[in-house]
């Protein structure tokens, strides 16, 4: 299953009304890509399922199998752990649930927002259907292309066009929605939002590959009508516990833009450490110079063992 941008008198205007309430309402209104006339933010709605036979890339390469090297490290006498050589900028197209059966014990991980809407972390469910509002990897590429468009927190310039090319990115590894269990309201409460809406997503996955790829990273969106609700906190706090138990021996963000202080601020307070300063790093949208780039790191070693209140099943 493809993505392709189409016009809006191509396709069903009620499916693309649901796409404005349900996605694209999460766009900025200084966005300039706002072409759909049913929702004063709507350039998600541009990108819809075609009737195109689904890709022929496989749902996740077999471990071990020519199209993915493999680096297994043993986690006693449970399981192994596989991780592809790639970096946190290369992958192969997968599900997002690489060694989920080391993850039981934690996800779903049951929450409650400041608004005290009830959500549940868990893994991107995937639908047969032609259905985008049923397919959660629609979700999550339509969320990771409105903060490319922002500019202002992910390096990235160009959108991802298709899910193939999303999931080599996203879902190589391990990765994970935010999704209401209730019905609610967005952060300004003007407009409404219905349970299974994705309130946002993340991924973990090496950070380097082979002799460092114990060291992960984590790439964290929220999307924009839902923030201030403590999200980002709750997917930052899920993915210390899941990466320690994923075997992952220290974490490490290379890029946490100085101007993005909400970020700098989460994750020293979740005990991070600022490690490194790349001045002139970042050419970012609003901004009229060079942004520069921390890096933070936490040692996951040192995570308590019953952290977010869970004991592990190993």
């Amino acid at each position: 299953m493809l993505l392709r941008r189409i016009t809006i008198s191509t396709h069903p205007r009620h499916k693309i009304k649901r796409c404005c309430r349900r996605i694209a309402q999460s766009t900025p209104a200084a966005s300039h890509h706002t072409t759909c006339n049913e929702s004063s933010a709507a350039y998600l709605a541009h990108y819809v399922y075609t009737a195109q036979p689904k890709s022929s890339k496989a749902l996740c390469p077999p471990v071990g199998s020519s199209a993915m090297a493999v680096n297994s490290i043993e986690l006693g006498k449970q399981s192994t752990l596989h991780r592809s050589f790639a970096t946190a900028y290369q992958g192969t197209p997968c599900d997002g649930k690489r060694n989920h059966q080391l993850l039981t014990h934690l996800i779903p991980y049951q929450s409650t927002l400041k608004d005290g809407r009830r959500v549940e972390v868990d893994f991107f469910r995937h639908s047969s259907s032609e259905d985008i509002e049923e397919d959660e990897w629609f979700a999550g590429m339509a969320l990771m292309n409105l903060v490319i468009r922002e500019g202002r927190s992910w390096p990235f310039e160009e959108e991802f066009g298709s899910v193939d090319d999303w999931r080599d990115y996203f879902l190589s590894h391990t990765a994970f929605v935010v999704r209401a269990l209730d019905n609610g309201m967005d952060s300004a409460k003007r407009n409404s939002s219905s349970q299974g809406e994705i309130l946002g997503c993340f991924y973990i996955k090496p950070n380097f590959p082979g002799r460092c790829s114990h060291v992960c990273n984590g790439g964290f969106i929220t999307a924009p009508r839902f923030r201030g609700l403590g999200i980002g906190r709750l997917m930052g706090k899920v993915f210390l516990r899941a990466a320690r138990d994923l075997g992952y021996k220290s974490s490490y963000f290379d890029l946490v833009f100085s101007s993005n202080v909400g970020s700098v601020k989460l994750w020293e307070s979740l005990g991070f450490m600022r490690v490194a300063t790349l001045e002139n790093a970042a050419r970012l949208e609003g901004l009229e110079y060079l942004d520069t780039a921390f890096g933070y790191r936490y040692d996951l070693e040192n995570l308590p063992a019953d952290y977010l209140g869970v004991t592990s099943n190993s």
